[in-house]
């Protein structure tokens, strides 16, 4: 992807469209920061599931290769931490690998903060807890889950990709970042979401700025008041969460930044799915993504998110 080189890749701000690889039906670039940081969401609606691939500059994830297990995603370099916590493996979730999942925010841990070049320790743990309570506040919090308010997470980024990432929520390219409960069904009161995943920090050079890039591999399992047996819908995401060095940047330009977004829904029912929204599948109509693969391996936190198959 050709772009155009500036001494000061945050001295202007200009609005700039990236023609996106439409693979079926998402397409979303992220405006600002002088077009030195191209971000892409680009959709992808699989099988029952909905899937974002970024663009081609992300590293390839692996394969299953001859053995026949479902692939593996890769682990971005630095430093990591996936969560440690479990829970008792109790109904609707029994049977299936969220069953013993940590209960909503308890699945996310954060990794130890520690200095790295350019930013002090005090800085990454900073950054840290704002993207756990930006992942809390597009996953968990109901006023994004089922009241459908984006405000306090779009609240949480630099002032200049606010606009671009609230019209995320007018074409449904939110799924990076986001779930909207299809207002048709009903999430079990009871039961909070099962997350399971791990956190990744370094700093990076990002189109010639020093950056803080926090990665964030999650699978979250959603449990719903729904007329099947063990109606749960899930969503993994992997999220790149950028914070460049304040210095030299404007100030609508300092924060926190969606960098490449990759996601898929899996147990869904596709008619909601290409709305934006979760919910549960009926398992008669809900199609597997390949003909061999254990449907279970889908609600694992370690599933590549490299999906290909059409829903």
């Amino acid at each position: 992807m050709a772009e155009q080189e500036t001494p000061d890749p945050f001295a202007q701000l200009a609005d700039w469209a990236d023609k996106t690889e439409r693979r079926v039906r998402i397409g979303r670039g992220w405006n600002g920061l002088a077009r030195k940081l191209p971000w892409v969401l680009t959709g992808l609606l699989v099988t029952g599931l909905v899937a974002v691939a970024a663009p081609r500059m992300l590293s390839a994830w692996q394969d299953g290769g001859a053995t026949g297990a479902y692939p593996k995603a890769s682990v971005p370099s630095g430093i990591t931490v996936t969560s440690t916590q479990s829970a008792a493996p109790t109904d609707p979730f029994t049977g299936t690998p969220a069953a013993t999942y940590p209960k909503g925010a308890a699945g996310i841990t954060l990794p130890k903060a520690a200095a790295v070049t350019g930013f002090t320790a005090a800085q990454v743990d900073a950054d840290l807890k704002a993207v756990r309570r930006a992942m809390i506040a597009g996953r968990l919090d109901a006023t994004m889950l089922t009241g459908h308010g984006q405000g306090r997470l779009i609240a949480m980024l630099a002032p200049s990709q606010r606009a671009d990432v609230t019209k995320w929520f007018f074409d449904a390219s939110f799924m990076g970042v986001a779930t909207w409960i299809d207002p048709a069904v009903k999430l079990d009161p009871r039961e909070q979401p099962r997350v399971s995943g791990r956190v990744t920090y370094s700093s990076v050079i990002s189109r010639g700025v020093r950056t803080l890039r926090v990665t964030t591999n999650f699978i979250w399992v959603y449990a719903f008041v729904f007329p099947v047996e063990h109606p749960l819908a899930a969503v993994h995401d992997e999220v790149n969460w950028e914070f460049p060095v304040a210095a030299n940047l404007q100030p609508a330009d300092r924060g926190m930044w969606v960098g490449p977004t990759k996601v898929y829904s899996a147990w869904v029912d596709c008619a909601a799915a290409h709305r934006g929204l979760i919910a549960p599948g009926r398992p008669a109509a809900t199609p597997q993504p390949s003909d061999t693969e254990d449907p279970m391996a889908l609600l694992k936190a370690d599933h590549t998110l490299d999906i290909t198959d059409g829903c």
